[in-house]
This record gives C-alpha cells, structure tokens and sequence, in this order.
C-alpha cells in the first residue's frame, strides 16, 4: 500500500526535438524580418551625418560671402567621420556667385536609395533618387 508507481511521480523537465526546432524556426523568422529592417534604418541614420556636412558647408560659405562679396569653394570641405560619405563641390565657380556642395556616398552607405545629396546656394536641397523624393531624403526617412 505504500509503494507508489515511480514513473508517476516523476516529472519530465527536458524539452522535445519538436519544440526544439519550432522555437528555431520561430526566431529564424524574427531575424529574417528584423536584420534588413536594422540595416534600412542604420543607413537612413547615417544620412544625417550627409545632411550635417552639406548643412555646415553651407553655413560655412555663407560666412565668406557675408565676409568678402563671393564665394570660395576652395574652403570649407568637410570629410565624414566613419567615411561613409565624400563630400565635394561641383562645380567650382570661379566667380564665387555659385556653389553647389554634393555628399556622395561611400562603402556601406552606397545602400543608400538616396543616392548623393547636394546643396546649392540658395538652400535647394536635391536627391540622386527620383522614386524617394528629396524632401524624404533631407528629412531623414
């Protein structure tokens, strides 16, 4: 009367080979969905660091021309701090009544839908993108 079933008593703790593989499965769809997500949103975050250069060149050139009348696209240049962006002028107006800075981009960032961004100097801000729209692009979406 006192001996009770031993395989009553115990409980199982281990974890099956199906419930094994559907947590696998479960978190390969989750990676599969959130890795590209995270890589769109690093680039669209990296595209600040673009805006910041051209919006600092801008800034930059318009202290010279306050200061001298015109100006000089031979100053002014910036470089991107994780070289993720080059930064340029192009043309170079001699006359110093124009300028148009371009951040292009580099390495990874050539992910990038956007493309290159430039600034002129009347604060035209453009996109190489067409489908995006400029203004997403500027705007960091």
């Amino acid at each position: 009367m006192g001996r009770i079933n031993r395989a009553a008593r115990t409980t199982a703790w281990g974890v099956t080979l199906i419930e094994l593989v559907i947590v696998v499965a479960v978190m390969g769809i989750l990676l599969a969905v959130a890795v590209p997500s995270y890589r769109a949103y690093l680039v669209r975050v990296h595209r600040t660091e673009a805006v910041r250069m051209l919006l600092q060149a801008s800034m930059c050139q318009e202290r010279i021309h306050a200061t001298h009348g015109s100006y000089d696209t031979s100053q002014c240049h910036f470089s991107s701090e994780q070289q993720r962006y080059r930064f340029s002028y192009d043309p170079v107006n001699k006359q110093g009544q124009t300028y148009l800075a371009i951040a292009t981009p580099s390495g990874a960032q050539m992910a990038d839908a956007c493309g290159n961004l430039s600034l002129d100097q009347n604060g035209n801000r453009t996109a190489d993108d067409s489908t995006m729209g400029s203004l997403k692009c500027w705007n960091g979406r």
